[in-house]
This record gives C-alpha cells, structure tokens and sequence, in this order.
C-alpha cells in the first residue's frame, strides 16, 4: 500500500526549481537503500528502485520515471501515480534524450549526486549544466506530512512484529544468521520494503555486527539493533536478551541504560539543540562510574536520525551536536553502552520530535529480556 507520494511534492518541487533559476531536476537512485543515506529518489517517489534509477522533473511540471530494471515499469506503474515511466537499456544515454524531449536546456538541479555513476555524470554534463541540489529534497522534506508521519508509525509497528519474532525464535542453538533471516522474514511479510539488521551474541560483546554463523549459546548475551524501511521512512529498535538467568550485575548495568535512555527522553522538544539527548545519557552514565566509557572507542553515537529531511543524516548524536531538534523530525535515542563487566549492552528506539517533547513508537517495552533454558 502506497501511502507516502502525494502531489504536493511535485508542486513544491517545481516552486524551487524557479525560486533557484533552474530548468530541472534530476533525482538517482543507484538502486541501494542504507539506514543513514538519504534516498531522494525513494522519498519522492515512495518505492525503492532495484537497480539504477532517476526522475527527471521539469520546471514547467514535465515528469518521467526511468529505471534500469524491467520489473520495476511495473511495479512503478502500479503501485505510483506517476504517469512516465519508461524502462532503459542504458540510462546514461536516455536521461540526457529526457533534457530534449522536456526542452530542459540550462542549468538542472541533481539530488543524490552521491549515488550517481561516472558515466551517467558525464553523459548528463555533456547535454547540460549540473548543480547540486540534495537541499531542494531536504528542504520539503524538512517537516514529515500527516500521510508520512503514518508511514513512519508503520514502520515502528513492523518493527515490533520483528522484535516478537526475535523473543519467540531466540534460542540455544540457533545461528545468528538464522535468527536474523526468521526476523527479517516477519517484517518483509508485515510490509518492510528493505531491513537493515546488526547482531551480536555472546556472553561478553564488544559490538554489533552483521550476523555470522555462529551459535547462540547458554549464557550469551544477544544485542540486536534492527530497522524496516517503508517507503522510504526508517524505525529502529535496539534491544538486549539474556540466554538464561541474567545475574545481578547485568541487571544493574543494564538499568543504568534504561535510566539513561529515559533521561535523554526528557530533554527531547522542537528547538533544543540535539546535543541535549547525549549529554543526558552521558550524566547518568558518568553518575555511575563511567564517565571514560561513555566516548569512544567504548561507544559510537548517543544517536542519530535516518535519511531525507531527518536530523543529522549520515552523522551523529553526540555532546557537540548544535543542530536543533524541530517538530517531525524521527530520531533515535540509543544509550548503547560497552561496560567492562558485562560487555557491550543495546538499548534504544525510535521517536518523533514534537513542539512539546517527543512520540513514542513501539509497543515493546524497553528493558533487558531474558529467555530462561
């Protein structure tokens, strides 16, 4: 079900391209999603390519979706309302025969230059003139649509039916990479457009990775942090489940987190500088006695947002972070904590920023699980 495109994009769109003295824009897509990246090509068109693609807009209103895989004409044509879409063999030589076609002749706009190829950059600076334009996408992307915001609770409803799965399929026995295909399996078919999941399991982590084949033991601890994308909006959860009877000192580090995570919730209302939410968990966590483990190489980040016209994509949350939080932006608060007695730890979800303070978004209560063999 496609909520996210509406056409008030393409009119805002086509209102910059001639406040900005531009005769287009070029948004591609390399076909790859990534939880920090920004995708403007899936933002605005709300489906995920499977190979290159772009949208070429004009700034009279013309639209044209190309893409380099078959299968994707239909799912476009079906699933959009976009009217254009035409299949290529070759996309370096097709956009530049859109410019003629739409009378694009002089300067156009390019979001997701990053993205792009060599040779289609230099097939389309051979027809016209390029000029980053990643800040036109941000810029209407800046604060989520009632219809986005919808997408977003979706996806944080998916990744609960994910984080179940985790509960009820962890076990002794099953490998990390089995584990998080049952996962992935849960929240593809629960409407996930692409997953993003890390793993860890062992009686003393030292950080998340990408699952392997090892097999979960009694008395490991397991550490997931996982994210569904829908239509290009993004939830993450991170969690943290003891195999067995989790002992009294585990329990203590881990309430330290929730406490922590808990503080930075507090903190958290359109106009106060992001840096807030680290330095809310870091004071909890310095309180207890780790006040050299709350930097790296004992943690990465006290946060971060997720793609288009989220805070900070592609960086993260940390004590210098001045930008400021604004009403719709969705953020992650994670106190993901290494502590020399119990390893590293996971805990954190996904929020929305509002004038007054933030959304909670999942149903699972954050605490450390425990599964008893």
């Amino acid at each position: 079900m496609l909520l996210s495109y509406n056409d008030d994009k393409l009119v805002k769109v086509i209102f910059l391209l001639n406040q900005n003295d531009l005769d287009g824009l070029t948004i591609f897509s390399d076909g790859s999603a990534n939880i920090l990246r920004p995708s403007y090509f899936q933002y605005f068109s709300g489906i995920k390519p499977t190979d290159e693609a772009a949208v070429v807009i004009s700034a009279s209103g013309r639209v044209a979706v190309i893409v380099q895989s078959e299968s994707d004409v239909t799912r476009f044509t079906s699933k959009s309302k976009f009217r254009d879409v035409r299949w290529s063999r070759n996309i370096s030589t097709d956009i530049p025969k859109i410019f003629k076609e739409f009378e694009i002749k002089g300067t156009v706009g390019i979001a997701g230059v990053d993205q792009i190829t060599a040779d289609v950059y230099e097939a389309i600076t051979n027809a016209i003139t390029l000029r980053p334009a990643d800040e036109i996408i941000e810029q209407i992307a800046a604060e989520k649509t009632p219809q986005e915001i919808e997408v977003v609770r979706e996806a944080a409803r998916i990744a609960d039916r994910g984080f179940e799965t985790l509960l009820n399929k962890v076990r002794v026995g099953i490998e990390e990479y089995e584990l998080v295909a049952e996962i992935a399996y849960t929240m593809r078919m629960a409407g996930a457009d692409d997953i993003f999941i890390l793993i860890s399991s062992e009686p003393h982590n030292q950080a998340l990775h990408r699952p392997l084949d090892k097999k979960l033991n009694l008395n490991d601890t397991v550490i997931v942090e996982m994210a569904p994308f829908v239509e290009g909006q993004c939830v993450q959860v991170c969690r943290t489940i003891y195999l067995g009877k989790p002992s009294d000192i585990l329990e203590e580090k881990y309430r330290i987190l929730t406490e922590a995570f808990k503080e930075s919730l507090k903190q958290i209302k359109a106009g106060q500088p992001a840096s807030v939410i680290s330095k809310a968990m870091n004071k909890v966590i310095s309180s207890s006695g780790y006040e050299k483990y709350c930097y790296p190489p004992y943690m990465r980040a006290r946060g971060h947002g997720f793609g288009t016209g989220s805070i900070l994509p592609g960086a993260v949350i940390d004590d210098n972070t001045a930008v400021l939080l604004a009403r719709g932006q969705v953020l992650i608060a994670h106190p993901n904590q290494y502590f020399p007695e119990t390893g590293y730890l996971a805990c954190g979800e996904t929020v929305i920023v509002t004038g007054t303070g933030y959304e909670r978004l999942l149903k699972t209560e954050t605490k450390l699980y425990h599964k008893e063999v």
